[in-house]
């Protein structure tokens, strides 16, 4: 069997990431580690600052590391030139924002279809399209430009967008965070729902519990540096969650690590 189809979709070593601001160096990301299953929702948690932003943008590509690397689907990002990563990145890495990030001029349909447009594939078969427009609850909405839709139908479009060219890994980042609570809890459930019935191989970011919760495992995310992880079930309590989570970031790593 190939070496990379018995590694995980996803597989982060020892990452670093330095920024400089003025004078001073910030070190968003310190040695951290991850590896996520085929068929896995995982969800970093972290406060503002604690690196997580950062963390996805370099699993995505979007950013090189310092130091460590990242493989997806058993391939190293840091060993591609910007023109193979971008190639990649399209065709195996599921992209979801905060800010949807749909081009305004363009409709729902031509949104989804934009990857494969881009990378000079032929448009998917109607039927095909119309199955995962309905599956995403876009069926009536397809024609519509994003400033036609909510805040929910546009997100639900971005997950078609990153649904569309069938990656290996889907990574969003803060995907509720410009929704109301009831719309958010819908785009979660729909997260779950993907990688529960199709396989769908999922990473968020997110500082919120209401969200982490979701996912089957949660990995806290502290300056730069892994603190700890453990799965969600079976309760699945929001507050237990949260009150989990505080525990581990207001102790210090040396006390997480015995």
């Amino acid at each position: 069997m190939n070496t990379s189809q018995q590694l995980p979709p996803l597989v982060v070593e020892n990452l670093s990431k330095r920024f400089r601001q003025g004078t001073a160096v910030i070190e968003a990301l310190r040695g951290a580690s991850l590896a996520v299953r085929r068929g896995e929702f995982v969800a970093v948690m972290g406060a503002s600052g604690s690196g997580k932003s950062t963390l996805l943008h370099v699993m995505a590509g979007l950013t090189r590391p310092d130091g460590g690397r990242v493989l997806v689907g058993g391939q190293d990002l840091s060993a591609m030139r910007d023109h193979e990563l971008t190639l990649f990145r399209r065709r195996h890495v599921g992209l979801v924002f905060q800010a949807f990030n749909l081009i305004p001029t363009l409709t729902a349909r031509d949104n989804v279809l934009l990857p494969l447009l881009a990378d000079g594939r032929d448009v998917m078969a109607e039927g095909d399209l119309n199955a995962l427009l309905e599956r995403l609850g876009l069926a009536g909405r397809a024609g519509h430009r994003p400033d036609a839709l909510s805040g929910g139908e546009q997100q639900r479009v971005a997950i078609a967008r990153a649904l569309v060219c069938d990656p290996s890994i889907i990574l969003a980042d803060e995907p509720t965070g410009s929704l109301d609570s009831v719309t958010g809890q819908g785009i979660c459930r729909l997260l779950e729902e993907l990688c529960r019935e199709q396989g769908r191989t999922i990473v968020v970011v997110t500082h919120e519990p209401a969200v982490a919760v979701w996912a089957s495992r949660i990995v806290v995310l502290k300056d730069g540096r892994v603190l700890t992880e453990f799965p969600t079930e079976p309760s699945r309590n929001v507050h237990d969650l949260a009150a989990r989570y505080q525990d581990v970031v207001s102790t210090s790593p040396a006390e997480v690590e015995r």
